[in-house]
């Protein structure tokens, strides 16, 4: 064999070699791409499930009979616009379901579909004591409203006509929807 012939056979296996370890780097990469892949959604089916039982306990704590009473209370304050600190504490629950949206903790459908009615109900009828407030403390409440931006948008995708969404123009039927609060506990 001459040195020609043997040269041109070694580089001959040497691309081969390198082929061959593009072709093992190739997949690899696609191995581990798939692993990513599978591994974001495996992330983001745990993510769902967490967000899904945060909604159904905050829907027990919602509607835990001591809760029941706490909305009573605010929701007989806001229709007399008397002592209106007892509204305090729905504005807060409500604080927290805003700050677990914010955070990515639960889904903005998940917060509508469970809190919807109260957290537009709750968010109107406040509004002239949140504003009040607010002149001490700006931030007073940030995540409610963010609650309240979040699901709104939802409804008025799903039904840009709803009535849920002109109870600011609508007081008779804000307050029979606050009348049906405190009846729901009475």
């Amino acid at each position: 064999m001459t040195d020609h012939m043997l040269l041109e056979l070694t580089g001959f296996a040497t691309v081969l070699a390198a082929l061959a370890a593009a072709i093992g780097v190739f997949v690899s990469w696609r191995g581990i791409s798939a692993q990513n892949t599978q591994a974001r959604s495996s992330r983001e089916d745990f993510k769902l499930s967490l967000a899904a039982d945060l909604s159904i306990k905050l829907g027990d704590r919602f509607n835990s009979p001591e809760q029941r009473l706490i909305r009573t209370r605010a929701a007989r304050a806001l229709i007399s616009n008397e002592k209106l600190i007892e509204a305090e504490e729905v504005f807060d629950f409500f604080e927290t379901v805003g700050l677990m949206i914010r955070s990515g903790a639960l889904t903005r459908d998940l917060a509508y579909n469970f809190f919807f009615h109260w957290i537009n109900m709750y968010w109107v009828a406040g509004q002239s004591y949140i504003q009040e407030e607010r002149k001490l403390s700006r931030a007073l409440w940030e995540n409610f409203e963010f609650a309240y931006s979040a699901v709104r948008e939802i409804e008025i995708a799903k039904d840009p006509n709803s009535g849920d969404l002109s109870l600011s123009e609508n007081p008779e039927r804000l307050k029979e929807l606050l009348q049906a609060e405190i009846e729901e506990t009475d």
